[in-house]
């Protein structure tokens, strides 16, 4: 009996768990979105590489927008995506506020490291580094709220870092190509001195396109060198 007992609450608890995870991401995944509509004829890939990862807003939003960051993301490589599932990632596009999404709700009215003192995460486009990366839709581009070449890549980077790599960024072997190649790859901006900041920009512009990468290997070999070994 004591044994029955046992089990209910294990099943009970991973249920709590599971819906609990659920309602935090509060979205709807690529699959369940209606076919004939202009989200699903401007995706590019196979959405079944990302319909695990990717969650749509509840409400309206800019198909054209959501389908160009599921193209970028989807573009990545599959023993990466692989990865960020299994470690149970997810990406969370939204409208409005970022702090408005449960995940975030906690940092209303704070001011992010690197911004200005009148702009607070409410402002803000995008965060990662935890299960769940929020990104605004139509803010993916350099000067929509935030100065990364790319915000998807950005903050998923973060959470790669974090979770997959286990902190990457804060190694020796990472600090030593950053403090050699900093300046070359992005002169006079210290956000990027941060190891995890420069660790996430420097994906983005590995995988964003050929022309980014390129200009990657250009400016800082060691840096590209290490992502190409890395993935």
């Amino acid at each position: 009996m004591r044994k029955w007992v046992i089990f209910f609450l294990i099943v009970t608890l991973s249920l709590v768990s599971v819906t609990t995870s659920k309602a935090s991401i509060n979205g709807m995944r690529i699959i369940d979105f209606p076919k004939n509509s202009q989200l699903y004829e401007s995706i590019k890939i196979s959405p079944n590489n990302v319909n695990q990862i990717i969650f749509l807003p509840p409400k309206t939003f800019d198909e054209k927008e959501a389908a160009k960051i599921i193209n970028r993301f989807g573009s990545l490589p599959n023993s990466l995506l692989s990865k960020i599932y299994q470690n149970g990632i997810t990406l969370k596009l939204f409208t409005g506020k970022l702090t408005d999404n449960p995940t975030a709700r906690q940092l209303k009215g704070k001011i992010p490291r690197g911004y200005p003192a009148n702009t607070t995460w409410d402002d803000v486009p995008g965060i990662g580094g935890g299960k769940v990366v929020l990104v605004k839709i139509g803010a993916s581009d350099k000067g929509k709220g935030h100065g990364s070449i790319n915000l998807e890549l950005h903050e998923m980077a973060h959470s790669i870092d974090h979770i997959i790599l286990s902190n990457v960024s804060q190694t020796k072997e990472f600090k030593t190509l950053m403090e050699n190649e900093h300046e070359k790859l992005f002169p006079g901006k210290s956000y990027f001195e941060y190891p995890e900041e420069y660790f996430a920009e420097s994906f983005s512009m590995y995988f964003l396109n050929s022309e980014s990468k390129a200009q990657l290997k250009w400016k800082a070999p060691e840096t590209y060198y290490f992502f190409k070994n890395l993935f």
